[in-house]
């Protein structure tokens, strides 16, 4: 199959928009600048919801066409047997056209233009399916601990719902303010150890302020946040699946820390290749990123 990251732009056509009608209101940045995060905002209509519902339902199962595009693909398979499982991908943009063209959906890029104060590029975007009844959590991390190949920290994220999200099905907790806590190192691999590990690193009054607030948010909705602020999900334990997507950006401009080798065509750096922690520096050694791999949405 063809991969649409070749292609900059939405493949269906949208029709003219105001952008002054996606843009956060005074209150909402307020809180986001307050809070790490904002939740709750609407971006998908009924009919771009429904399709990227049957698209992630292609996508798990592992045999799918376009399968080699993914930059990182994880499922719970058993013997090669597909057991509906956690799913966890990064790279569907470059498989189906419904999350290709999720990129440019203006309820979402003009609002992280907004976040990031200039042009908008991507960093990568994320598939995350729970399905009913199975585990499935992700550890309390920061997202710019795995981000620190690319310089200067000017990023942000929307996770999108594709079904409603709730405390019973794994929606996301986050730590109101812990986005002024500055970067952190990267999450413990064990969830016995996560906790202790992420404690480690805080002090005494910010582990007094560590008080989990769930973002329940309906199918269609979205939540945006700070790179810095303290998240993680709980598994799904309801009778229905938790599906969503995520669309982590940078600033354009943005550098790449140190220039690194392409692994089989693709960054270094998309595909686990950058393999170490980079010092935070004001002017990193790198090029910009761009190309096929980084467009600019907005």
């Amino acid at each position: 199959m063809r991969d649409l990251s070749e292609i900059h732009g939405p493949l269906v056509e949208r029709n003219a928009f105001d952008p002054e009608e996606y843009l956060f209101a005074d209150e909402h940045l307020a809180e986001f600048h307050d809070r790490g995060f904002i939740a709750g905002i609407p971006v998908l209509s009924e009919a771009e919801l429904a399709r990227l519902r049957a698209e992630i339902e292609e996508l798990s199962d592992p045999d799918h066409d376009g399968r080699e595009l993914w930059y990182e693909y994880q499922d719970l398979s058993e013997n090669g047997v597909f057991q509906g499982g956690f799913l966890h991908g990064s790279g569907a943009w470059r498989v189906r056209p419904g999350f290709h063209d999720l990129l440019w959906n203006p309820a979402i890029t003009v609002r992280l233009r907004q976040l990031v104060g200039g042009s908008v590029r991507l960093l990568h975007d994320q598939v995350l399916a729970k399905p009913s009844g199975q585990g499935g959590s992700v550890l309390w991390h920061q997202d710019y601990s795995y981000w620190r190949y690319t310089q200067p920290m000017c990023h942000a994220t929307c996770w999108v719902a594709l079904d409603d999200a709730t405390v019973e099905n794994g929606c996301l907790q986050y730590i109101p303010g812990s986005h002024r806590w500055g970067v952190l190192l990267p999450q413990a691999s064990k969830a016995d150890e996560a906790m202790d590990y992420v404690f480690g690193q805080l002090t005494t009054e910010q582990r007094a302020a560590f008080t989990p607030v769930p973002a329940e948010v309906p199918a269609g909705s979205a939540v945006f946040h700070h790179p810095l602020v303290i998240h993680s999900s709980a598994p799904n334990r309801s009778a229905k699946p938790r599906r969503a997507t995520t669309i982590h950006v940078m600033r354009d401009g943005t550098r790449a820390a140190v220039d690194l080798p392409e692994v089989n065509g693709l960054p270094a750096w998309l595909v686990g290749g950058a393999g170490e922690e980079y010092p935070l520096v004001d002017e990193p050694a790198g090029s910009p990123l761009g190309g096929k791999f980084f467009p600019v949405l907005i």
